[in-house]
């Protein structure tokens, strides 16, 4: 294999209360959980405990058994790594019940089934990235302040939703105000604007899918009214939401949102709907 390198072995379903014997794999596994909970130890005497969202990295050839609770279910997958690009090493990444790596998972299993090996190799890799995504927020969850931690972590899911910055503020509890200078501070940029962000990400996203109008798109992403919708996204792309859906290559961000929205508040336009935007929950994904 070359420096870098990942080949997928097989991937299952495991779904009981009966322990897990023991055992250990020749190549690295993958376990998600993602009903009920199990606790497995490994010889060494380390036991790691999982509940639904939680990823079990098992190094090779560590012989490990699985205690699970009688509702537990779980998807895995084996694979052999080499190089610095993986980090191999023996723990559990918390990824709060993600939907994406539960579908990616799943399907490991189809491609595992019609032995595409291939595909399920390049799958591997884009799971391989997300846990890496995981562990950062992670990582960074324990530098950043509580409140401001609270915050993004509830931007992050709840973007589409309708709520003030003042009601954001409140739930991480800290004053707008020092919440505002806790993003300054973190991120360079307020709270409403890291807000518009993050809805902007899944504009962007929602766009490359034909099947949604413009109003879907704007109401998808947390915005009640498309006019308004889009006069943002120009704002903060220089491009209109038609023109990014034609050519998405060519529309980089603005690095000068923030001006561009204090400006726009300043000539009377509405940097953000009267209470903070808002829309209903995607009935449909990308």
């Amino acid at each position: 294999m070359s420096e870098n390198s990942l080949l997928f072995s097989y991937a299952g379903h495991y779904c009981g209360s009966t322990p897990v014997p023991r055992h250990s794999h020749r190549g690295t596994e993958l376990v998600l959980v993602i009903a009920g909970s199990c606790v497995t130890e490994f010889d060494g005497g380390v036991s790691l405990a999982a509940r639904p969202g939680t990823v079990y990295i098992t190094p090779p050839e560590l012989a490990h058994t699985q205690n699970n609770t009688p509702d537990c279910e779980t998807l895995y997958a084996v694979m052999e790594l080499s190089g610095p690009g993986f980090d191999n090493r023996l723990r559990s990444v918390e990824t709060g019940d993600d939907p994406v790596l539960r579908q990616w998972f799943a399907q490991l299993q189809l491609l595992n089934r019609d032995y595409l090996l291939d595909q399920a190799s390049a799958l591997l890799l884009a799971v391989w990235a997300r846990l890496r995504h995981f562990e950062a927020r992670s990582d960074r969850a324990r530098t950043l302040h509580p409140g401001l931690q609270t915050a993004v972590d509830y931007i992050e899911r709840h973007y589409m939703d309708d709520f003030s910055i003042s009601e954001l503020a409140a739930r991480s509890g800290v004053s707008q105000s020092h919440l505002n200078a806790l993003f300054r501070r973190a991120f360079g940029t307020g709270a409403q604007s890291y807000l518009t962000a993050a809805r902007m990400r899944c504009a962007r996203r929602l766009l490359l899918n034909p099947y949604y109008n413009i109003a879907d798109v704007a109401q998808h992403a947390g915005f009640r009214e498309a006019n308004y919708f889009t006069r943002l996204f120009r704002r903060f792309h220089g491009v209109t939401p038609g023109e990014y859906r034609r050519n998405p290559s060519a529309s980089a961000d603005r690095a000068r949102m923030e001006p561009q929205l204090n400006a726009a508040a300043v000539s009377g336009t509405p940097s953000a709907p009267a209470n903070g935007g808002g829309g209903r929950t995607p009935s449909a994904t990308s």
